[in-house]
């Protein structure tokens, strides 16, 4: 049953990364055609925190599968 829990975590934790390269994605597209001087940098910016929570959430699956 605690490996059955695990495993479904570790998804929803892959889910969530995919959720958050998506919208990094959105960010790094934004950037390219900013709508008012300065917002490139806010959306690369953005687009970087959000990529950093995605590997942090496909770390925590990693490390729920490994145990």
């Amino acid at each position: 049953m605690i490996k059955a829990e695990k495993k479904l975590q570790a998804a929803n934790f892959r889910i969530l990364a995919a959720n958050q390269r998506a919208m990094a994605a959105v960010y790094r597209r934004q950037a390219a055609h900013p709508i008012y001087p300065g917002q490139d940098l806010i959306c690369l910016d953005k687009a970087d925190a959000v990529d950093a929570l995605a590997a942090l959430s496909e770390a925590k699956a990693n490390l729920l599968d490994a145990s």
